[in-house]
C-alpha cells in the first residue's frame, strides 16, 4: 500500500482557500438588498418601472470591493395581465445590469450605469450607491400595451454578485453561490 504525503505548500493552499470561502460566506449573510419607491410611470408614453435599491451592510461591501472584487446589481422587470383561472399573459420584460467597483489608483468606487457613457465616482461608497441605484428605471415598452379596468402584475427581481471570476474557480467550486447579498423579488398589483 503506497501512501502519499501532503507537502506543507498543499496544506497551506487548501487553508487559504477555506478561509476565504468562509469569508465569503460572511460577507453574504451579512448583507440584503432594499428596495424602495417600486412605481410603474408613463413617460412620454413609455411604460416605466422605478426604483430604488439600497443594501445593508455597506461596510462588507466596502471590504469588498477594496480587496479587488466587482460587483453587479442585475434588477429584472416582467409585467403580466392578471386573468382568470389559466394563469397570466406575459407582456414584457426587460433587465438592466449595473457593476461596481473600486479604483485603487483614485482611491474612489465607480459605478457603470445602463445608458450612461461616464461612470459615476465617489469617494464615499454609501453616497455613490444612492447616487446611482436611489433611482433606478427599466422602460417595458409602450404605455398602450396597457387596457383599461385591466389588472396587472410587476415582478421585480434584484440580484447582487461577484463578477470576473476566474472559469477554473467557478468549475471548481460549481454549486458555489457567487451572490453578495441574497436575491429578492418583489411584486406590484395594480390596475390601470
Amino acid at each position: 500500500m503506497h501512501r502519499t504525503r501532503r507537502t506543507p505548500k498543499a496544506a497551506a493552499t487548501a487553508m487559504l482557500l477555506a478561509t476565504t470561502l468562509v469569508l465569503w460566506t460572511s460577507v453574504a449573510a451579512a448583507q440584503s438588498l432594499v428596495l424602495s419607491n417600486l412605481v410603474v410611470d408613463n413617460k412620454a408614453g413609455s411604460l416605466m418601472a422605478r426604483f430604488g435599491v439600497s443594501v445593508d451592510g455597506v461596510a462588507e461591501l466596502t471590504e469588498s470591493l477594496q480587496s479587488g472584487v466587482t460587483m453587479a446589481l442585475t434588477c429584472k422587470a416582467k409585467l403580466n395581465r392578471k386573468s382568470g383561472l389559466f394563469g397570466s399573459p406575459h407582456l414584457t420584460e426587460a433587465e438592466s445590469t449595473s457593476r461596481l467597483k473600486f479604483d485603487a489608483l483614485t482611491k474612489e468606487y465607480t459605478l457603470s450605469l445602463p445608458g450612461r457613457e461616464a461612470p459615476l465616482r465617489n469617494a464615499n461608497l454609501q453616497d455613490l450607491l444612492v447616487a446611482g441605484w436611489g433611482g433606478l428605471t427599466l422602460g417595458l415598452g409602450s404605455w398602450t400595451m396597457l387596457e383599461r379596468d385591466k389588472e396587472y402584475t410587476l415582478t421585480l427581481d434584484i440580484r447582487l454578485q461577484q463578477t470576473d471570476i476566474p472559469n477554473w474557480f467557478r468549475r471548481t467550486l460549481l454549486f458555489w453561490t457567487w451572490d453578495v447579498a441574497p436575491s429578492a423579488s418583489y411584486q406590484l398589483h395594480f390596475k390601470y
